[in-house]
């Protein structure tokens, strides 16, 4: 054996020797391992930034209970309708003698033939007194009987310079009493075909013609039926 191989062989065994004296000198020293026991883990706190939030509340329409009015019904009474008939002509006449005529209407004014009794001639007279003060009877109250559906015509002469009203009265049975007027090209001058029993011509616009000549007043029974009159008067 080489001196080399010697050597390492005594450096072996001097460390084997060493270790093993080290190993036998040395106490290992372990820390116990802890198999059961009570872990306390505490809950974090979690802190968490909120924003308010805004929630717009949405504005409910307001319904307002509208009143119901009442509603009236006036009830017709019940007739029974004449059969037609064709116009009649009539020459009312003019500046012709009578109680009332030639005085202007007034205050006391009354229209010929005048019966506080008697419908036609008492409301002809108030009428008169209402739409036509001041001026002058130029016709006599005409009267007539007429139905349902029923026309009559009355020829009224004018002349220039005057204005004119024409005045119509419905008796009691009479809903709906109409007049209308013509020129002698048969135009329709002036209306009331308002729902009533007392029309008035030349209320509503003036009636002044500029030329002499005679004008047709058509009496139209457009509801119920009886006794009408019907009267005209003139600017003095």
């Amino acid at each position: 054996m080489s001196l080399s191989s010697k050597v390492s062989l005594a450096l072996r065994c001097s460390v084997t020797l060493f270790a093993g004296l080290a190993l036998t000198d040395c106490v290992v020293r372990t820390t116990p391992i802890r198999t059961a026991g009570t872990i306390n883990v505490q809950p974090g706190t979690a802190t968490v930034n909120t924003q308010p939030v805004y929630v717009q509340q949405q504005q409910q329409p307001v319904y307002v209970q509208q009143q119901q009015q009442p509603v009236y019904v006036q009830q017709q009474p019940v007739y029974a309708a004449p059969q037609p008939v064709t116009g009649v002509s009539v020459n009312a006449g003019v500046n012709v003698g009578g109680v009332g005529m030639g005085m202007a209407v007034g205050s006391n004014w009354v229209t010929d033939g005048y019966a506080q009794n008697d419908f036609v001639s008492y409301n002809m007279s108030m009428r008169a007194r209402q739409f036509a003060s001041g001026f002058m009877p130029v016709t006599q109250l005409y009267r007539a009987q007429m139905g349902q559906g029923q026309r009559q015509f009355v020829t009224v002469q004018i002349a220039p310079g005057r204005c004119y009203r024409i005045i119509g009265v419905g008796g009691p049975g009479v809903q709906d009493l109409d007049l209308r007027m013509r020129d002698m090209s048969g135009n329709v001058v002036d209306q009331d075909v308002a729902t009533d029993n007392f029309p008035v011509l030349g209320l509503q616009r003036q009636l002044c013609p500029s030329w002499t000549g005679n004008f047709q007043v058509e009496i139209i029974m457009y509801s119920g039926g009886g006794d009408v009159g019907v009267q005209a008067f003139a600017t003095q």
